[in-house]
């Protein structure tokens, strides 16, 4: 009887060693679909990723090549592309029901901000589409737990086995932010300017996120930054260009009046 029960309890720590081995090397391209899958349908926009490389042991996780395709109705230029998002991951606390991001760097990253004909503009229709999906999913969210029987709730319950892990970042950190700001649309020239680091907010804390729900998180608050950031610069150009086209006018009509003066 006490043979069956060893030979049992190490057939199942062979088969939970497997399992982890298996997830642990397949960890990789998991997070690659869900990320190009969930990016997608938050943005309605195709969001491609070329290589992830996660070390969750290690504490260490890069992705790269990560882009996020214009929405609809403009170029066919990426909106948003990082050429490398570096993870560093705490490992002190690790479990499988929460993860700690100590720092998420995104360096090097381009961001395109076009403006329409009509005065739209690419990177707030993005912010609009994912505001649109987060809310249909809030939505969906509060529809399914009304409809579900109450029961009492217990003072302290414990997170449910089987859940993807919950995820927390500390510090968001964006440097070298290559800006183009396109206006040729609207009859101008198109931009580039170099953008000061920005650090975005905590997300997830306290008790953590979804992965899914980080992530949108994260590229709502750069969303935000990028927008202020490209229209203070189009404004600055705007203005640049109508003094220029001022000074001109005014050095044209001059050079008439002259020519009358040295007529008479």
């Amino acid at each position: 009887m006490k043979k069956a029960i060893v030979a049992i309890l190490i057939s199942l720590l062979l088969l939970l060693a497997v399992i982890v081995y298996w997830v642990l090397n397949n960890l990789n391209g998991i997070v690659q679909t869900q990320v190009e899958k969930q990016g997608s349908r938050l943005l309605q926009t195709p969001v491609t990723l070329a290589k992830v490389d996660l070390q969750m042991l290690k504490g260490f996780g890069s992705l790269e090549g990560f882009a996020v395709h214009n929405p609809k109705g403009f170029s066919d230029n990426a909106a948003l592309a990082f050429k490398q998002i570096k993870l560093d991951i705490e490992t002190s606390n690790f479990s499988t029901q929460e993860v700690l991001i100590n720092e998420v760097l995104i360096s090097g990253p381009s961001v395109r901000f076009e403006m329409a004909a009509d005065g739209s503009n690419n990177l707030q229709q993005l912010k609009n589409n994912l505001a649109a999906q987060l809310g249909t999913s809030s939505a969906k969210d509060k529809s399914t737990a009304e409809e579900a029987p109450s029961e009492p709730e217990p003072s302290s319950p414990p997170p449910p086995s089987g859940k993807e892990p919950l995820i927390a970042v500390k510090q968001v950190k964006i440097e070298g932010v290559s800006l183009t700001v396109d206006l040729t649309a609207v009859g101008q020239q198109s931009y580039q300017v170099t953008l000061p680091t920005f650090m975005a907010d905590p997300v997830g804390f306290p008790n953590g996120l979804p992965a899914d729900q980080v992530g949108a998180a994260i590229v709502q608050s750069m969303l935000d930054n990028m927008i202020k950031q490209a229209k203070k610069e189009a404004e600055k150009q705007l203005k640049e260009r109508a003094k220029q086209e001022l000074k001109q006018r005014a050095e044209k009509e001059l050079g008439g009046l002259l020519n009358k003066l040295g007529g008479n």
